[in-house]
């Protein structure tokens, strides 16, 4: 909001108002966009007191929401009621995240809590291709996280959502696929386990996972039929001028209603019942509304009700793939007989699916970096077996546990279990793609929906020619530098026509989160890159922190060229290729009186423009790195040893090296206080432009023949209420 785009965009519209009085609607809807997001920020998101109760002990009163990590230092999510002074709107949410201080009590969902806390704002690292925490932070009202003693718990009993999901749990325990079936009743998907999550984005059945139009139709549709089945009894007894119809369907829509509201109020589930909910009540009132209004007024209302919900990616998937369904029946369903055939019902399906997948690709594309290719036939499979057979399964399966102790649908469960492990044994289900901006996505979507009608059909090739000129035009980095954003440590990716060296691999938490794995991994799949070396500057835990994943996920063997056969610090002197680059190591020859001296010196170099990687080392190696490669040590990039403490960048090593730019990679609240401040003005007082992963995110540098570019993710994630 603070950039050109939106007075520019706003001054574009007036002009054109001006002219043709058809804009004046968007100019109209543009105003109203901006207002209505402005109010909803204000309302339902601004704290304005959030800095006023940081850094310093404070009072506060809160409700258990949910507990992340039970055991003797519990994790905690909390909804804060007061603090201090300061007290929550009732409209509000204010949720932190809050590890609890030596407390033994289990901490359950609903209960109360008060005690002292010491908070900090929710901030966290930010990188490219890599997941967003404080987007999914802003979307779900976390504002804190920090530490909490706790003086006052109040116990408190489970509430209704929590005793059906306990309820839902017990239900299923006793079966092989008991998080499929538990996640389809309640829309949480906290029991899934992590392969599994990542085996059905493989095999393209990851939308069965989120409670969706599909889900909210099948409910739906099994309600009213279930109604109409329990009134064929009662039929003789009712009033001739009773309607039977339309009684159901209110039933059918109060039933999926529910539904919704047990399974989490989902965006793709409120679109679904919104739809239906327009739909009957024009059917009530005898008016016909276009499929195209039903879609536009239920997007209109979700929007109106919660603007960020444009955030979030479900949404267009959500209204893409019932966009393509309708667009497909009104196309088809014109001049059809009234009778269909089966055959013709299941090349219908084939046709719809077949449609859904062209016009979901490029959007699974930006969010996936790939897309299933076996989606496409399972889809054809598993649509009519999850509405015709397993829900209706788990339905009776829920209805009957209390009343019959029997596992109805043990067989089902069986086949199901088996015929997932059979398709995991194929391993053609995901085509990796290189990842694609925002606005190739938008012409991407613009070419294929231009493709869906004959008079528009032409027109494709306007964004199909600039896309076109674009990647030809566009000119392409020699290499590239990758400075990621791991907190307090270093991961640092080189990577040359498609091949990558690796220097560090930041911390792992509480071993069970990996840098390496969660931050340098996600880069390396997103963008196809084959890694071919991996060097580890020493072995504290900040640099050596993902050493067992590196392993794990098979690129153990890439520390071979510097570490030996059997990994062992400290690293191998010698000069290694990598297309044009050349990866050599200076020092050191043996090991030091410490790890940070210990610390493998690399420099990276294309003949003009040179990376240096000196690790943690401390004045007195620098001292005698500048006495023993005066003539070499010189560089265009510096990865600013120790994260820029006052131990290291000494005055005589930052004028020999003589760099453009210098990199602090650290992390935004380190006890430390790091980037020390004389360091920074040592580094300003002899030229250099320095840039910060605490305050930048991941850092880019794109080397040209003649010239380099920088980006930062934090620049190109520029949310104005992120800011």
């Amino acid at each position: 909001m603070d950039t050109w785009q939106l007075p520019v965009s706003f001054a574009l519209l007036v002009f054109v108002s001006s002219y043709f009085k058809l804009f004046s609607n968007v100019l109209a809807g543009f105003i109203l966009g901006i207002f209505v997001t402005n109010l909803n920020y204000y309302l339902f998101y601004q704290v304005s007191w959030q800095d006023l109760v940081v850094d310093k002990p404070v009072k506060i009163v809160a409700t258990v929401s949910k507990s992340i990590k039970s055991g003797e230092q519990p994790y905690i999510q909390v909804k804060i009621e007061s603090i201090d002074a300061f007290q929550v709107n009732a409209w509000k949410t204010v949720n932190a995240n809050l590890s609890v201080k030596k407390y033994s009590m289990p901490l359950r969902q609903g209960d109360k809590i008060e005690g002292v806390a010491k908070l900090k704002i929710f901030r966290s690292r930010k990188n490219l291709h890599a997941f967003d925490s404080e987007l999914f932070a802003f979307l779900n009202h976390i504002y804190f996280k920090g530490k909490v003693e706790i003086e006052v718990h109040k116990s408190n009993e489970r509430d209704w959502q929590n005793d059906y999901r306990h309820f839902m749990s017990a239900v299923f325990q006793q079966y092989k696929l008991s998080w499929l079936y538990y996640t389809l009743m309640t829309g949480d998907k906290s029991k899934i386990p992590n392969i599994d999550k990542d085996n059905f984005r493989m095999l393209g059945l990851s939308h069965l996972l989120a409670i969706s139009g599909l889900h909210i139709a099948i409910f739906f549709t099994l309600s009213f039929v279930l109604l109409k089945i329990l009134l064929i009894p009662a039929q003789s007894f009712l009033k001739q001028d009773s309607n039977i119809y339309t009684v159901g369907i209110l039933c059918a829509l109060f039933s999926s209603g529910v539904y919704v509201v047990i399974s989490g109020m989902q965006v793709s589930a409120q679109r679904a019942w919104l739809m239906a909910l327009i739909g009957i009540i024009c059917y009530l009132l005898g008016t016909r509304i276009s499929f195209f209004r039903l879609i536009l007024y239920a997007l209109t209302i979700v929007i109106l009700i919660s603007p960020f919900s444009l955030l979030n990616m479900g949404l267009y998937f959500s209204f893409l793939a019932v966009s393509c369904i309708l667009w497909f029946i009104s196309k088809h369903s014109r001049g059809q007989e009234k009778s269909v055939r089966l055959r013709d019902k299941l090349v219908w399906l084939m046709k719809i699916q077949a449609l859904i997948f062209v016009f979901l690709c490029p959007i699974t594309i930006y969010a996936f970096q790939g897309v299933s290719i076996s989606g496409l036939a399972l889809n054809i499979v598993m649509i009519p077996l999850l509405s015709c057979v397993l829900f209706p399964a788990i339905l009776i399966q829920s209805t009957i546990f209390h009343v019959f102790d029997v596992n109805a649908i043990v067989l089902l469960d069986t086949w199901l279990f088996e015929a997932y492990r059979w398709l995991l044994i194929f391993n053609f289900h995901w085509i990796d793609i290189v990842p694609i901006s925002v606005s190739q996505l938008l012409a991407v979507m613009l070419i294929v929906a231009l493709l869906c009608t004959p008079l528009t059909r032409v027109y494709s090739l306007i964004p199909l020619i600039a896309i076109s000129l674009h990647w030809w035009l566009s000119s392409k980095p020699l290499w590239q530098i990758n400075i990621f954003d791991v907190g307090h440590g270093s991961a640092v990716l080189v990577e040359h026509d498609d091949k990558a060296f690796l220097y560090d691999l930041g911390a792992n938490y509480f071993g069970t989160y990996s840098m390496f794995k969660h931050v340098v991994m996600p880069y390396i799949k997103a963008n196809n890159i084959e890694l071919m070396h991996t060097i580890v500057s020493h072995d504290d835990g900040d640099h050596a922190g993902g050493l067992k994943d590196l392993n794990l996920l098979g690129y153990g063997n890439t520390l071979r060229t510097f570490h030996r056969e059997e990994y062992a610090q400290p690293c191998l002197q010698k000069t290694v290729e990598l297309g044009s680059l050349t990866i050599q190591t200076i020092w050191p020859q043996q090991m030091q009186d410490n790890n940070n001296n210990s610390s493998c010196v690399v420099i990276v170099s294309d003949s003009r423009f040179k990376l240096l990687l000196p690790g943690d080392i401390g004045t007195e190696i620098e001292s005698h790195l500048v006495d023993q490669h005066e003539d070499y040590l010189n560089a265009s990039f510096l990865l600013a040893p120790h994260h820029g403490s006052r131990t290291s960048s000494s005055a005589q090593f930052i004028e020999q090296v003589g760099a453009e730019l210098a990199v602090f990679s650290r992390s935004y609240n380190t006890p430390w206080q790091l980037p020390h401040s004389d360091v920074v003005r040592r580094y300003h007082h002899f030229g250099y432009k320095t840039y910060d992963t605490a305050l930048d995110g991941q850092v880019q540098i794109r080397v040209f023949k003649q010239h380099f570019e920088v980006y930062t993710a934090r620049n190109a994630k520029n949310l104005w209420f992120l800011r």
